[in-house]
C-alpha cells in the first residue's frame, strides 16, 4: 500500500516547504492457508512524528486512520483532514488528477462508473462512518456527456456525529459494515448454543469428522454449531471445505474433544483472517 501524506515544513535553507512522505515504511504479509496469517507494518519516522504530535492529532485521528479498510479511503481521509472546516473545503480536478492523487493503478478502473463504485462510493461509506466529517462529490461532464472533472467537498460533522464516529473507530471492525448499512446484528450466546447442541448428543457417541466432509445442522450438530457461533458469519461448509483441504489426514485422526478443539481453533482463525461476512 503506497499511501503518502503532506505536511507544512521548513527546508534546510529555512524556507517554507511542504514535506511529502510515505505513511508506512514496510509491510510484512504472511503466506498461510490455515486462517492464521498476520500482517505487520511500521510507520515511517515522519508519520510517527505526526501521529504523536498533539497539534496535528485532532486533524489526523489515529484510530480512524487505522480503521479504514480501503486504501483509497485513507488517501481521501487525509485530504479531508486538510480541507474540512476551511472556508473553501473543496478539491477540484480532472479525473486523471484524482486517479493519480488516490493512487489508482494505470489501466485499471478506466470506466468512471467502476471508479465511482470501487473508489468514491467505498471511500465515502467509510469516511462518513469513521471520520469527523463527511465527503460528497459532484461530477462535471464535457463533450458527449463524458465525465471529465470531479469536485470533492468535506463537511465537518456536529459534536454528536463526531463522537459517534470516534466510538465506531474504536470498536472492533467485525459488524462495522452491518452497522453502517443499518442492518440488525444478531448476538449469539456461543457457550449456550454449543452446550445446547452437545446436550442432544448421546454420551456414547464419539465425535468424529464426517467421511464426506459435509458439516450439517442435523448430521454433525456440534461441529455445525461451532461454525455458526464462531465463524464470523461465513458459510459453515466453506469453513469445512478449507479445513478438509488443509488437514487432509489430520482431521481423520482426531476424535471427541481433540477434534472439537482443533475445529474451534480453525473456525476462529478463519473468521479473524476473512473478517465478518
Amino acid at each position: 500500500m503506497d499511501v503518502k501524506f503532506q505536511m507544512p515544513s521548513t527546508s534546510a535553507q529555512g524556507r517554507v516547504a511542504t514535506l511529502t512522505a510515505a505513511l508506512l515504511a514496510w509491510t510484512l504479509n504472511e503466506h498461510a492457508e490455515d486462517g492464521r496469517a498476520t500482517v505487520e507494518w511500521e510507520f515511517t519516522a515522519p508519520a510517527r512524528a505526526i501521529l504523536q504530535g498533539s497539534d496535528y492529532y485532532a486533524r489526523l485521528n489515529r484510530a480512524a486512520l487505522l480503521a479504514f479498510r480501503s486504501k483509497y479511503a485513507i488517501t481521501l481521509y487525509e485530504m479531508g483532514c486538510l480541507l474540512a472546516g476551511r472556508r473553501e473545503p473543496r478539491w477540484s480536478g480532472t479525473i486523471e488528477e484524482l486517479r493519480e492523487r488516490v493512487g489508482v493503478a494505470p489501466k485499471t478502473l478506466l470506466n468512471f462508473s467502476d471508479f465511482r463504485r470501487f473508489v468514491l462510493d467505498l471511500a465515502k461509506a467509510e469516511i462518513d462512518q469513521l471520520a469527523a466529517f463527511t465527503m460528497e462529490w459532484s461530477e462535471k461532464r464535457g463533450a458527449r456527456g463524458k465525465i471529465t472533472h470531479v469536485t470533492l467537498t468535506f463537511t465537518p460533522k456536529d459534536d454528536d456525529a463526531t463522537d459517534a464516529a470516534a466510538d465506531e473507530a474504536g470498536r472492533h471492525s467485525g459488524g462495522r459494515k452491518a452497522r453502517r448499512e443499518g442492518k440488525a446484528e444478531t448476538i449469539i450466546d456461543t457457550a449456550s448454543l454449543i452446550a445446547s447442541t452437545a446436550s442432544r448428543l448421546s454420551v456414547s457417541d464419539a465425535l468424529r469428522w464426517p467421511a464426506d466432509d459435509q458439516i450439517g445442522e442435523f448430521k454433525t450438530p456440534e461441529l455445525h454449531a461451532i461454525g455458526v457461533a464462531l465463524g464470523g458469519g461465513h458459510a459453515v461448509q466453506r469453513l469445512a471445505d478449507q479445513y478438509a483441504r488443509v488437514r487432509p489426514e489430520h482431521r481423520r485422526k482426531l476424535v471427541g474433544d481433540a477434534l472439537k478443539a482443533d475445529w474451534t481453533k480453525w473456525v476462529t482463525g478463519c473468521a479473524a483472517k476473512w473478517g465478518r461476512a
